[in-house]
């Protein structure tokens, strides 16, 4: 975190928190529980994340909308039971990954693993297969 003055806030100083995140655009209708296993899987690789509700419910449009405007250049689109995985450099209608929410709290996390080492250059976690 950054504390600097900002123009137009009558000489008060704001904290600006500066570190570049793994953006979530989620449609508003997405409940918190079911952001959690892949908020987890974002967090046990260390990676900072945003979380921002959207009416959208295109969830390729959100993902590239998280993807272009978060520093780490990663975004995830969640809507319509899918969860969707981009760059800032791939085209809207094809994303990097897309997985239905919800399959599995295992499959959710690992989405959200998936993301988090993407931006950290790592080998993707396999996901589980089905018996």
């Amino acid at each position: 975190q950054r504390r600097r003055h900002r123009p137009g806030t009558g000489g008060c100083v704001v904290t600006i928190d500066e570190r570049p995140t793994i953006n979530l655009a989620v449609h508003e209708g997405i409940g918190d529980e079911q952001l959690t296993q892949v908020l987890l899987g974002i967090e046990e690789e260390g990676v900072p994340s945003r979380v921002e509700r959207l009416p959208e419910l295109n969830p390729l449009t959100l993902a590239h909308r998280a993807a272009t405007s978060s520093r780490l250049g990663i975004g995830l689109g969640i809507a319509l039971d899918y969860v969707v995985v981009t760059t800032e450099k791939l085209p809207e209608q094809r994303p990097y990954l897309a997985h239905f929410l919800g399959r599995s709290e295992q499959a959710d996390r690992i989405i959200g693993s998936n993301a988090a080492r993407l931006v950290k250059r790592l080998p993707l976690r396999e996901p589980e297969r089905s018996q």
